[in-house]
């Protein structure tokens, strides 16, 4: 590798006084929104396949095998996000955009003209999946380590917010597969080729530490992650034991392993662990709050899916409009006092559902606004404390673990919400006026209600790790938080 090179590297993580790396925060801002009309592409398919994978898997006479169109590309995408994160670390962000990109426009086209194939379809959507995180997993990185803290916090709130967009966009192109071919569908992701020379352009060419690529490390981490998410779509006692033995391997390989991707030095930093922990219970029940509504509006209040469905795409747009607030809000009251906003209104939002579950299913839907207000509001001061937590050459993985909390940490609590509501025994509470069904939500919301609390009691307790944080500025970072 060349001096030049090497110096450029070096003044990519240098500080905001460097010419360089104003230089490249110049070029990542005109990256940005290039790098959002791509992650909505990929989101918006994300979402209308997951609504309509079973109407796929009729036309293409596998009805039995039509989930997979579902998990599976939901598994590829889980651990995509954390292995594409933490490379962000060792791999140019441009050369990630050139081939991700490159095949997801590729697999959408061969997707097209070969949608008469259940097994073609469904690799082809495991690649878009996969191609499509690389814009997101860049998006993210890119703006914890290029952006001013000021920059960084609003755009993390817009990434947040582009996902929701998303939702909603995904629901309504998934409900016209009537009116129009779904191989369509499969083909909109190569729109991507028009923005692709303005991402080659301006995303930068720099591979951050100038360290190799930890290619044992990042697979068996990623084999891990791999097999927990396996577990709650295809649940088995083996996934489980296959993890536990690899996790043994990774410990040991942390331990005594010459450069591990994730050094004793990061697993031992209390501040980035505690952050961690808070996204962990914080996130546990995210993939819960929408059928739970289904249940409710079904089985309690007696309203049509349609109905409901309407309703619930109302929460997304106010989950929309707080992810672009979010920013704001952190820039207006601080790093740590967002995030006790939001674990607060998360915790206020499920205890008044679990109390009132009975009183209107209007009052339910703004109690719903309440709390998905807060999951949507933490997650940009979670993100921008956990990049702040390490140093910048380590902020790819900051983001890997966020990403792989928010991705685990919803798929076991969608798992015990399933388990409990199937239970005969669980809502057993008899009380006048008020059904079985109203009983079994009401004390799913108590539990929820005590994850939020969890979530309260463990901001709390971190609050000094967190202000300090905020009082040193994005991007600072202390020896001695490090054990």
């Amino acid at each position: 590798m060349s001096s030049a090179a090497n110096r450029h590297k070096k003044t990519a993580t240098a500080g905001n006084e460097s010419p360089e790396f104003e230089k490249q925060r110049r070029l990542v801002k005109k990256s940005l929104p290039a790098l959002l009309f791509v992650v909505v592409l990929g989101n918006v398919l994300n979402q209308a396949f997951n609504l309509v994978f079973q109407n796929i898997g009729t036309d293409l006479r596998m009805s039995a095998s039509a989930s997979l169109l579902a998990t599976l590309p939901g598994i590829v995408l889980a651990v995509a996000c954390m292995v594409y994160d933490t490379l962000c670390d060792f791999i140019s962000p441009r050369r990630m955009i050139q081939w991700g990109v490159g095949a997801l426009i590729v697999a959408s086209v061969v997707g097209f003209f070969f949608s008469g194939n259940f097994w073609v379809v469904l690799v082809v959507r495991m690649v878009q999946s996969a191609g499509a995180q690389v814009t997101s997993s860049v998006f993210v990185v890119m703006a914890v380590k290029y952006l001013a803290p000021s920059e960084k916090v609003v755009y993390l709130g817009v990434n947040n917010a582009v996902y929701f967009f998303a939702c909603m966009i995904g629901v309504v192109a998934g409900g016209f597969i009537e009116m129009i071919p779904w191989k369509f569908l499969l083909l909109s992701p190569a729109l991507a080729v028009v923005v692709l020379p303005l991402l080659l352009r301006h995303i930068p060419d720099v591979s951050g530490t100038g360290e190799k690529v930890d290619a044992f490390g990042i697979t068996v981490f990623g084999l891990i992650a791999a097999l927990v998410v396996v577990y709650f779509s295809f649940p088995s006692f083996w996934w489980l034991v296959a993890a536990a033995v690899l996790a043994v391997v990774f410990g040991f390989y942390v331990a005594y392993g010459s450069h591990p991707f994730l050094t004793r030095k990061l697993l031992g930093n209390l501040s980035f662990l505690g952050i961690i922990a808070i996204l962990f219970v914080a996130y546990f029940f995210q993939y819960a709050c929408v059928p739970i509504y289904q249940v409710m509006g079904g089985q309690v209040y007696r309203l049509s899916l349609m109905t409901v469905s309407l309703c619930l795409a109302a929460v997304y747009l106010v989950q929309l409009v707080m992810g672009l607030l979010s920013g704001p809000i952190v820039n207006k009251i601080g790093r740590y006092n967002t995030i006790f906003l939001s674990v607060t209104l998360m915790t206020v939002g499920f205890g008044l559902s679990a109390l009132l579950t009975s009183r209107g299913f209007w009052l339910m839907l703004v109690l719903c606004c309440v709390y998905n207000a807060g999951v949507t509001v933490i997650y940009s001061p979670m993100y921008d404390a956990a990049a702040a937590a390490l140093p910048a050459p380590e902020r790819g993985r900051s983001v890997a673990i966020c990403d792989l909390m928010i991705n685990v940490s919803p798929a076991i609590g969608i798992a015990v919400y399933s388990a409990l509501l199937g239970d005969p025994s669980f809502g057993r509470r008899a009380f006048p006026g008020v059904s079985k069904a109203a009983s079994q939500v009401s004390d799913m919301f108590w539990l929820m209600f005590l994850a939020a609390v969890a979530a309260l009691a463990l901001t709390l307790a971190f609050r000094k790790r967190i202000d300090e944080r905020q009082a040193l500025g994005a991007g600072a970072y202390m020896e001695s938080e490090s054990i």
